[in-house]
């Protein structure tokens, strides 16, 4: 899939203080329009289901839904829609939790903007992208 236009993006996560600053951040981009943000993976879903993202990014860790059950949730009713996990945890089981999931990226929530650019990119052209300070072996995916 080639760039044509922007590309749609949601963000989740429970921290509002950080979805403050990857708002900021995305909405420097010009490449990327910021659709809307959700507090947890209930109401991720209840937004895809109107806007139509291209990519999602959503925190692992949340209340009411996590990362987890929305991304098997998004994958399973809304398969166009790529998925991007992100956590403060280089944790190996949390990320192959959501790459069994259906996620086909995964950063760090200290990555930097460019990498985070990246990775919308990538999941959006419907490759892989994995954070480069991730310790997990992707050879085996």
């Amino acid at each position: 899939m080639e760039m044509s236009g922007t590309i749609k993006v949601v963000i989740a996560d429970d921290h509002e203080i950080f979805r403050d600053g990857l708002r900021l951040m995305l909405q420097k981009q010009p490449e990327i329009n910021l659709l809307a943000e959700a507090e947890d993976g209930k109401e991720l879903i209840e937004l895809i289901k109107h806007l139509q993202p291209d990519v999602v990014i959503t925190d692992i860790k949340m209340p009411r839904m996590d990362g987890v059950a929305a991304a098997k949730h998004i994958a399973e009713h809304y398969p166009t829609i790529g998925i991007i996990a992100l956590s403060m945890f280089d944790e190996e089981d949390l990320i192959i939790d959501m790459l069994e999931a259906g996620a086909t990226g995964y950063l760090l929530k200290n990555a930097d903007k460019h990498e985070m650019v990246d990775a919308i990119k990538s999941v959006y052209n419907n490759d892989s992208y994995y954070c480069q300070h991730t310790s997990i072996s992707w050879h085996n995916w």
